[in-house]
């Protein structure tokens, strides 16, 4: 559909009404004025989130005495994190850090590890071994020390950075709320909310147009279970599956862990805004929000290169020691520029600009300004439009849209009791809320499948033709409705 003035931040008008109607605040709207309000708090307490963090790190222990969980799925990550006292600390894999493999044949290279005691190792990713390598501390080595260490080598011009611990755009994220009191079971399909969702999807069910755009979410993977409502039905688990549970190792206590769902979640966003996208999810985040950017780079090369997604979501991101790249994900998204430019193909990755309410730059989303493939950065608007207090913001943000109070199908289980959860039990067919720069990024990735699936437009004009459409906002590039928040 062309775009015009009339409805310039409004580029789909019309498809994706409020299903609450304007109706006044209530106590739903008020959770999620409470979730995002915790979310710019945690900037300025330090306290709480090392806490959190100290808690992450212990549920990855097997035993007294035994030391952190190996990734014995390729997912499950240690890690330790440089505390910081306002903003959100820097989170990091213990015990190595990375060298792009041009770095270390410079010449430079193996005598200035050899100084500090690192030794260099291949990393665990077979298609980034060519182009980055991992130093091992031959001594005892703690996250302050490495940090000294990757800096004192970026001095001797080397390309060295601590080995980043990406999280789902802000590791501590209050957790999803059901979309009415509903029952028990945490299904909604009952309530006006619902019917509204439904009402608005339904016509989307049949299928979509004859071209169909191929999206990757790369996130905690997905439910194992078909929803008996046939939400993601065609989604292929392929492996990729969501645990749920498997916090605190080695068998979980019952309840799901502190990111479970949030795949699922995100690709039923993209799936409401683009229903006709052929929709793949990899898991490369564990279900407590924490994962390596090398298994996160290792997982958009197998996305694009090798399964020949178009579009890939990247609802997650790092904050990093003196704001530098994080080496893995630049070389895979050198990797894909090649390739892509290689064999004629068009690659955007949308990202999240992160929840940490300043302009700190959050990888890969601070990509963004330029290179191949485009990085669209998506920062996070209030249902007003206005922008929100808690996201991310800078010169390196594409654009915004609403990341608060949004609907999506969510996963059958219960939330965590107070105060790490709210205890509440969630259906089959859940439809939850949440809030954060997560879930506005696979807005943008619907609405540029929608673009190209509906105009057969090529993607790069589908993102041009979509900025075009929004409101210049400083710090948030281009704002933009699509669904709707509360």
């Amino acid at each position: 559909m062309p775009f015009d003035e009339a409805h310039k931040g409004d580029p789909f008008h019309g498809d994706f009404p409020d299903p609450y109607g304007g109706e006044p605040p209530g106590p739903l709207a008020m959770a999620v004025q409470q979730e995002v309000d915790e979310l710019l708090r945690l900037r300025f307490t330090p306290l709480a989130r090392h806490q959190y963090l100290q808690q992450l790190k212990d549920r990855r222990v097997l035993s007294l005495g035994q030391r952190p969980g190996t990734p014995r799925d390729g997912v499950i990550t240690p890690f330790d994190f440089l505390p910081a006292t306002v903003g959100f600390d820097t989170l990091l894999v213990p015990g190595e850090l990375l060298i792009t493999r041009q770095s270390y044949d410079s010449g430079q290279g193996p005598a200035g590890l050899a100084e500090f005691g690192l030794a260099a190792d291949e990393v665990s990713c077979p298609v980034l071994r060519d182009r980055v390598l991992r130093l091992v501390p031959t001594g005892p080595m703690g996250p302050q020390q490495l940090a000294d260490a990757a800096r004192a080598l970026r001095g001797w011009g080397l390309d060295v950075s601590l080995c980043s611990i990406t999280t789902l755009a802000g590791v501590v994220k209050p957790p999803p709320r059901k979309t009415s009191s509903g029952t028990s079971s945490g299904t909604s399909s009952g309530t006006a909310v619902q019917a509204a969702v439904e009402a608005r999807t339904v016509p989307f069910a049949g299928g979509g147009p004859g071209r169909r755009a191929k999206v990757a979410v790369i996130d905690t993977g997905i439910a194992a279970e078909i929803r008996p409502d046939r939400w993601l039905a065609e989604v292929p688990r392929n492996g990729n599956i969501d645990p749920l549970d498997i916090f605190p190792l080695p068998h979980g206590d019952g309840v799901l862990d502190f990111a479970a769902g949030h795949g699922t979640f995100v690709a039923g966003l993209v799936q409401q805004v683009a229903p006709g996208a052929d929709i793949a999810v990899y898991r490369a985040v564990d279900s407590d929000g924490i994962g390596s950017e090398v298994t996160v780079a290792c997982a958009m090369i197998q996305a694009v290169i090798e399964d020949g997604a178009q579009i890939v979501n990247l609802s997650l991101g790092c904050q990093t020691q003196d704001n530098v790249p994080p080496v893995a994900i630049q070389a895979a998204l050198e990797h894909i520029g090649e390739w892509a430019s290689g064999n004629d193909r068009d690659v955007l990755i949308v990202a999240a600009a992160g929840n940490s309410g300043d302009t700190t730059p959050s990888w890969p989303a601070a990509f963004a300004p330029g290179g191949s493939p485009r990085v669209v950065s998506v920062a996070g608007l209030t249902p007003d439009l206005q922008p929100a207090p808690w996201s991310s913001r800078g010169y390196w943000v594409t654009c915004s849209t609403i990341g608060q109070g949004l609907r999506s199908t969510y996963v059958e289980g219960q939330d965590p009791p107070p105060p790490d959860g709210s205890g509440q039990v969630f259906g089959p067919d859940s439809w939850v809320l949440w809030s954060g720069t997560s879930f506005a990024a696979p807005q943008i990735t619907g609405a540029l499948a929608r673009r190209y699936q509906d105009e057969e437009i090529p993607l790069p004009a589908a993102l041009d033709g979509l900025l075009a459409a929004g409101l210049p906002v400083a710090g948030f590039g281009r704002a933009m409705k699509i669904l709707p928040g509360i």
